[in-house]
């Protein structure tokens, strides 16, 4: 059975309420005006659904039949660990960890297992790592890139050698990489160029169009794997909902053909929040995961125990909300996202800073 996401639950309490939002960790969502509509006359044309799996593999770049379509990056991991696993299965997720990673394995049956990702280390994808806490059982290594919640990206190398130790145990290495295409995006042809999926035979990458591009409620996401995986991810799209709706597939194509003009637009509404961050970091005092790219971090408030009362407390009397990191597996830290506006990152961090001076008396 499917246990509680506590983190989504949580956040679908506060998100959308609060006025100063530093939770959030998209892309503002692109309006209806601004990203119109799929022509309605093709509206009945099923060469729709071929055309998103080959969108999909021609953004990625890789062959479409290493490519499926999903109803966003959360339906993809769900048909990546029921492609991949059988009930009794290991599961080796890294930690700190984006809950829905260990929630959908232990929903079909897996043992989750962890993995650190050390702060010490900057929270660095560690090989040796994961070859300590490999056991003969695990069957997927699962990590995030950029990794939620701190922000921070594992490079090829580390990838690669990821995928070989989970390879020398039979094991496939899943990364969620709904965050990867920041801060380069897409090039002026709607390609991201660097999906793990083609650094390893054994790499099987989810993803989206939701964080990256503003498109959250359109549900755009994707699996990318060997063609074996792919196929045993169709059995379970068909065991789950037959076929994807042909209006999303021709909402799809619409969007995939505007990602260029999208990216710009996600580049101008992150230029110059990173750093605007830093220097309240610095000024605070605080301990961060100091990302290079992306729009969002783990700060981190040493000896103040579990942040979540606090956080709830400031998005009721003070306006601003970040996310909690105790369901990310780090409670004396929250995720804190800049993809507001300047003016209300700027004012939310000003509230912020008091909830913590309150906090640390």
């Amino acid at each position: 059975m499917f246990a509680p996401t506590r983190y989504l639950d949580w956040a679908r309490r506060f998100y959308g309420q609060v006025r100063f939002d530093l939770a959030t960790s998209g892309i503002p969502g692109v309006p209806a005006t601004e990203l119109g509509r799929p022509d309605p006359a093709r509206a009945d044309d099923a060469t729709a659904w071929p055309g998103l799996r080959d969108a999909v593999a021609a953004y990625n770049g890789v062959p479409a039949g290493e490519a499926i379509a999903a109803l966003g990056a959360t339906h993809a991991l769900w048909l990546a660990y029921a492609s991949l696993t059988s009930p009794g299965d290991d599961v080796l997720v890294e930690s700190p960890a984006y809950e829905p990673l260990v929630r959908i394995a232990e929903g079909v049956g897996a043992r989750v297992v962890h993995f650190e990702r050390d702060a010490r280390d900057a929270f660095a994808l560690d090989p040796e790592r994961i070859a300590r806490a490999i056991t003969p059982r695990t069957r997927v290594v699962v990590i995030s890139n950029l990794h939620n919640p701190t922000g921070v990206r594992a490079d090829a190398d580390a990838l690669r050698a990821a995928a070989r130790v989970a390879g020398s145990r039979g094991a496939v290495l899943l990364v969620d990489e709904v965050y990867a295409p920041f801060d380069a995006l897409v090039d002026g042809t709607g390609v991201f160029r660097w999906s793990a999926r083609k650094l390893a035979p054994n790499v099987v990458a989810v993803s989206s169009l939701t964080k990256c591009y503003g498109l959250g409620p359109q549900r755009i996401g994707w699996l990318l794997g060997p063609p074996e995986v792919v196929t045993r991810a169709g059995y379970a799209v068909t065991a789950s909902c037959g076929v994807l709706p042909l209006s999303h597939a021709h909402l799809a194509l619409h969007a995939f053909a505007l990602l260029p003009q999208l990216a710009e637009r996600a580049r101008a509404l992150l230029a110059g929040q990173r750093a605007r961050v830093a220097r309240w970091v610095e000024t605070e005092g605080l301990e961060w995961s100091a990302p290079a790219e992306g729009l969002f971090a783990l700060v981190t408030v040493p000896g103040a125990g579990d942040l979540t009362s606090a956080i709830e407390d400031a998005a009721r009397e003070r306006e601003v909300l970040v996310a909690p990191g105790a369901f990310f597996g780090a409670p004396a830290g929250f995720r804190l996202a800049w993809s507001a506006s300047a003016e209300h990152v700027d004012e939310g961090l000003t509230r912020l800073a008091e909830v913590i001076r309150t906090v640390r008396k």
